[in-house]
């Protein structure tokens, strides 16, 4: 398997934000889900994913 450093990265966060919990699954979550009430305007959804993919490829279609 290949060796990805910055998927380590997030492993070793992950374990070090449940141990802050106590290991309780419930409690992570809802510091996640804080944290994502807190920074609303940072997050991005799916179809606004999907919506700037499909205007690049188009103006990539128009340019060729």
């Amino acid at each position: 398997m290949i060796r990805d450093p910055i998927v380590e990265e997030i492993h070793q966060t992950r374990a070090r934000l449940l141990k802050e919990c106590g290991g309780d699954l419930d409690k992570l979550m809802g510091r996640y889900k804080a944290l994502e009430e807190r920074h609303r305007d940072k997050l991005v959804t799916l179809e606004e994913v999907r919506a700037r993919r499909r205007a690049s490829e188009t103006g990539r279609s128009k340019k060729q």
